[in-house]
């Protein structure tokens, strides 16, 4: 065993020697900001049949071919990709986050090894990761970076020496009696669904450097100040209004340096479930997403207070989870259809017919994102490049049974997603 200490709390945590450890650079990470992940450590612990611990030999994922699967990327491409990785903590713990973290700190995390191997498979440039507990000393991000660059089940780990993070309104305390049972706190006075404070954030793991000077957040920005606002004015007093960010999460807009050329990543996610949907407020956040790229946003103002949209003629990418599928139908088409924004509708790599996938009720189109037990599949995570941008390809990991990584996809598994990771490849001209 080995011990460090997090730099920014001075608070020692334990791993497994074997966990190797990567150091990001202060200046990449802010310090503003399915299936959940237990805090019980024994309880939360990789089933013994997938040991030996990170970065331990062990027998390959599959015999198969792996490009049955998986799809080699051009030394000259950057892969960016975006994967829901629902790695939270139990919401009634007496300290969720604290005790995700000690569980994150054994090294044997289930769910984050999960998600690690899952994205070592697909070895992306720049990775966003959603639904992903947020503290604010920032060690659930570094430790799963540690889980990135730690071999798990005989893949290769992969480094991502820059890193950003930042505050959610995920269970953020409004101070308002928001869902008017007559008591303030709690989940239903939240400023985005969440059961704690931090409960679904966002992080960026990129193997270019970020220009972190001119990074945005949009956490604060007021659902009543966006132009033609469908905030329902009978359901929020003046008091709840001043106080109702648009974001249930955040929004952010992360400069990445590839090759001498600044690509801005567009960062966005809803918090809460499908059943739980406001529709109302994730068409607006769809609709800023939108206006912000087209030049259309003068009336958004950042956490810094600075206002305006993207430069013109930026290349960017839109990543991560825009929208959930509902009953009600949620108005994506807002960026799916932009001219300035390009939908690839990445499908599943694998030759299966989705027809032929266990479970065939659900796994029938080729674009989904998102295993729902005996129901229809959903598409909720998103890569959306500029039309600046050249494509060369692009694509869903969700191999078949017997393919390539079919363990971490696996609907009988305990050890599989929930979620798919979705990546496009970009040829950028430095």
């Amino acid at each position: 065993m080995r011990q460090w200490k997090i730099a920014k709390t001075g608070s020692t945590l334990v791993v497994a020697a074997c966990l190797a450890l990567v150091t990001v650079p202060a200046a990449q990470s802010s310090t503003t900001a399915a299936k959940p992940a237990v805090a019980d450590v024994a309880h939360n612990a990789t089933p013994e049949s997938l040991f030996p611990a990170p970065g331990q030999p062990t027998a390959a994922s599959s015999d198969v071919d792996k490009t049955e699967s998986t799809v080699e990327k051009d030394a000259d491409d950057l892969r960016v990709a975006t994967l829901h990785a629902n790695i939270t903590a139990e919401p009634h713990a007496d300290d969720p986050v604290t005790e995700l973290i000690a569980s994150l700190s054994t090294g044997n995390h289930t769910q984050a090894r999960a998600v690690a191997q899952t994205v070592q498979m697909n070895n992306p440039d720049v990775l966003v990761l959603t639904g992903v507990t947020y503290d604010e000393d920032q060690q659930i991000a570094q430790l799963l970076n540690e889980y990135l660059a730690a071999g798990q089940h005989s893949e290769s780990g992969v480094d991502y020496p820059h890193v950003f993070t930042a505050g959610t309104n995920s269970g953020r305390e409004s101070g308002v009696d928001l869902d008017g049972d007559g008591i303030i706190g709690g989940s239903g006075d939240a400023v985005g669904h969440g059961d704690y404070p931090g409960h679904y954030g966002m992080i960026v793991f990129s193997k270019h450097p970020i220009v972190d000077d001119d990074v945005r957040t949009f956490q604060d920005f007021l659902w009543r100040d966006l132009p033609k606002t469908s905030m329902p004015e009978e359901q929020y007093s003046s008091l709840a209004a001043s106080v109702m960010r648009l974001n249930e999460t955040s929004m952010w807009d992360v400069p990445v340096n590839v090759e001498g050329e600044t690509v801005h990543l567009i960062s966005s996610a809803v918090a809460g479930p499908p059943e739980d949907a406001d529709t109302d407020r994730g068409d607006d956040m769809r609709r800023v997403l939108a206006d912000y790229v087209a030049g259309r946003a003068g009336y958004l103002y950042d956490d810094q207070g600075e206002t305006g949209h993207l430069p013109p003629d930026a290349p960017f990418i839109v990543a991560g989870m825009p929208a959930v599928s509902v009953d009600e139908p949620e108005n994506i088409e807002v960026l799916l259809e932009s001219p300035l924004l390009r939908d690839t509708q990445p499908e599943a790599v694998t030759e299966v017919p989705e027809d032929q996938h266990p479970n065939t009720t659900w796994a029938t189109d080729p674009v989904d994102t998102r295993h729902v037990a005996d129901k229809q599949g959903q598409r909720a995570s998103y890569v959306l490049p500029s039309t600046s941008l050249e494509v060369s390809d692009s694509g869903v990991f969700w191999p078949a049974e017997g393919e390539f990584g079919y363990e971490v996809v696996d609907p009988e598994s305990a050890y599989s997603l929930e979620d798919r990771l979705v990546w496009v490849d970009l040829t950028i001209s430095g």
